[in-house]
């Protein structure tokens, strides 16, 4: 009896021993990814809540990161409306979303830190916003589109994380249209005067203006360079703060992957 007794506390305390090896050895640490429910092409693909395959360039690199991070299983995708994410991330609905930059955070959200605690602006995913009008409003190529736009209107896309930093800048924003083309569809149409673009590859935007033959232009002048960084939920950092610093060091190593996805989807268009 005494010897069954000893052989099953040994048996025990080899598994308490065995359970952090098997831990860090790959056991899968959960991670609930929050994005937009909109088929915005070739970033987010398809409508509504299910998860279509192939599911978009800017997924193809989420989940790239969650692989190279030590996370050992695949990330849970959640589609929510844009009004919807930044609330869930802080609630805890979700652990993950992309957020651009703005004034401040919530304390509800993580985001990188360099030695001083401040937000560190260099693993973030760089973003080259730039303004697309009609030739024929012949706005002057060396215009400073910051300032030229004030007191005009600028379309862009529904949900964009750099919308709130724009209205910050003192920009009018309509946000009505859900991607591009109903934006450029509007600029057509005199609706508004000109429409924001992320510039990810600059291939990319000379082969959706040459579908409109010279009637629409891009200036030269960015409007803005800004960042974006996947967003975590406080707690769920402090519960998984290895994994999650090292998904921001790989997408600052990696961060040209995703002009290379969105490539892949074009080249499949």
């Amino acid at each position: 009896m005494l010897m069954r007794y000893v052989l099953r506390s040994l048996f025990l305390l080899l598994l308490t021993l065995q359970a952090p090896l098997a831990q860090s050895a790959g056991s899968c640490v959960p991670l609930r990814v929050g994005y937009i429910d909109q088929h915005r092409p070739p970033y987010w693909l398809g409508e509504g809540e299910v998860v279509p395959e192939p599911a978009g360039a800017s997924v193809d690199l989420i989940r790239a990161a969650v692989k190279g991070s030590g996370f050992n299983c695949p990330p849970t995708l959640v589609r929510l409306p844009a009004g919807r994410l930044k609330m869930a991330l802080e609630a805890g609905d979700i652990d993950m979303t992309p957020i651009g930059e703005q004034a401040s955070y919530a304390a509800e959200i993580a985001l990188p830190r360099d030695r001083d605690g401040n937000v560190d602006r260099n693993r973030a995913m760089r973003n080259t916003l730039v303004v697309l009008v009609r030739a024929k409003d012949r706005v002057p190529r060396d215009a400073n589109p910051g300032e030229y736009f004030r007191g005009k209107v600028l379309g862009a896309a529904q949900g964009s994380a750099v919308n709130l930093r724009l209205r910050e800048m003192g920009l009018t924003i309509d946000d009505g249209a859900r991607d591009l083309d109903r934006n450029l569809a509007k600029l057509k149409l005199g609706r508004v005067d000109g429409v924001v673009v992320n510039l990810v590859k600059a291939a990319h935007l000379e082969a959706t203006l040459k579908r409109y033959g010279g009637s629409i232009v891009q200036l030269p002048q960015p409007l803005i360079n800004t960042r974006l960084w996947m967003a975590f939920n406080a707690s769920y950092y402090r519960a998984h703060p290895e994994q999650v610093e090292a998904l921001w060091t790989w997408l600052d190593v990696n961060r040209l992957h995703l002009g290379d996805f969105v490539t892949k989807y074009r080249q499949t268009q």
